[in-house]
């Protein structure tokens, strides 16, 4: 049975000492519950497999059984082994948002489930050690405020809990945002700590080139016409995997996009970040090194990268050299080859489109 007075270990939020870990998960696996940190609000944890550890949970804080109880998993891997259904509209929000305050109800074998990759050392830590998610939920009475410190958890669930671990404040000390994703529908059933605003925004598709000065932010504005007459919402950037930041697009780019009707003037370069990455729904490169360098440097992303001319039939595998010191019939030449690629792209985009097309009305 738990302690009446639960020991308290205080750990680093960034590095959280191995004792302190092992005994969290040695009192998991046991069945118990425990106070856990996490960059939203402490929670409390236990393990799914112990017998009863639902039912617990509810009556420790006096929760309505109708509210299920999410699940915290160390990354997507768990969720997956979880059984989870991930869409292209999930995958995308994933690699956004987590590690982060975001949850997703998505369908498993068992039903719907909510899931959160959380964005704190230490409760990684533990779910790593635990090897499977955990239920987490709030550590408060339902109704009462969320415990942002472990002493204001303990305050209210000490009596129920065998240990509670003290990482100091909660860093964002707002509750996740908490949106469900199942059979194509997007809902919002709860505001949190990721605006609204921030989930519903446009996919994104970002060129990349060397020096984001010539092939790809031609690409990025020539597209985004192509978009807009094609009637599809997604966002264009550009990048380069080599590109110092703030220079204008080369006088022939701004040029050739000129005389297509297209202005470029307000073009500034920028390098491949991984929050670009992160954003991307999909990651279109001018070359195989480029794509090779993409990869390496962010190969959680692998799957969404892809060289243009792959999306064009008769250049299939073929680059697109860099126009830098040529001539402007030369860049023309450039841009025709990047936008024979457009048409397949178009479509693969479609396609992409109607896997995660809502189904329904978003309601918050």
């Amino acid at each position: 049975m738990p302690m009446s007075r639960p020991p308290l270990i205080v750990v680093d939020a960034d590095r959280p000492e191995a004792g302190a870990v092992q005994e969290a998960v040695r009192l998991l696996k046991k069945g118990e519950m425990i106070i856990v940190p996490t960059e939203t609000v402490y929670g409390l944890a236990g393990d799914p497999r112990a017998p009863g550890l639902e039912r617990r949970m509810y009556a420790l804080k006096g929760r309505d059984e109708k509210k299920a109880l999410p699940l915290m998993a160390a990354d997507l891997d768990q969720v997956r082994a979880f059984g989870a259904v991930l869409d292209a509209r999930a995958l995308r929000l994933a690699a956004r948002f987590w590690p982060g305050p975001l949850t997703m109800v998505l369908e498993t074998p068992a039903g719907e489930e909510g899931f959160r990759v959380p964005d704190h050392a230490v409760m990684q830590a533990v779910l790593r050690a635990m090897d499977r998610p955990l239920r987490v939920t709030s550590a408060n009475l339902s109704g009462e405020p969320a415990g942002l410190t472990a002493a204001a958890a303990l305050k209210a669930l000490g009596h129920g809990v065998a240990l509670a671990l003290d990482a100091g404040p909660s860093r964002i000390g707002t509750a996740s945002t908490v949106v469900r994703l199942v059979k194509g529908k997007f809902d919002i059933l709860r505001a949190g700590a990721i605006p609204a605003d921030d989930l519903r925004a446009e996919p994104l598709v970002l060129f990349v080139c060397t020096g984001n000065t010539c092939r790809s932010p031609m690409a990025e504005i020539s597209f985004r016409r192509h978009l807009r007459d094609a009637g599809l919402a997604w966002r264009t950037a550009s990048a380069g995997v080599e590109a110092p930041g703030g220079f204008s697009a080369s006088s022939l780019a701004v040029d050739t996009l000129a005389a297509r009707g297209l202005d470029g003037r307000a073009h500034r370069s920028q390098r491949v970040t991984r929050e670009l990455v992160d954003e991307a729904g999909l990651i279109v490169v001018m070359t195989q090194a480029h794509r090779m360098i993409v990869r390496r440097r962010f190969p959680e992303a692998a799957a969404k990268v892809h060289l243009l001319r792959d999306f064009d039939s008769r250049a299939r595998g073929e680059d697109v050299e860099d126009p830098v010191g040529g001539t402007p019939g030369e860049y023309e030449q450039i841009l025709t080859e990047i936008e024979s690629a457009f048409p397949e792209l178009i479509l693969f985009l479609h396609d992409l489109d109607q896997a995660n097309r809502s189904g329904g009305k978003e309601s918050s």
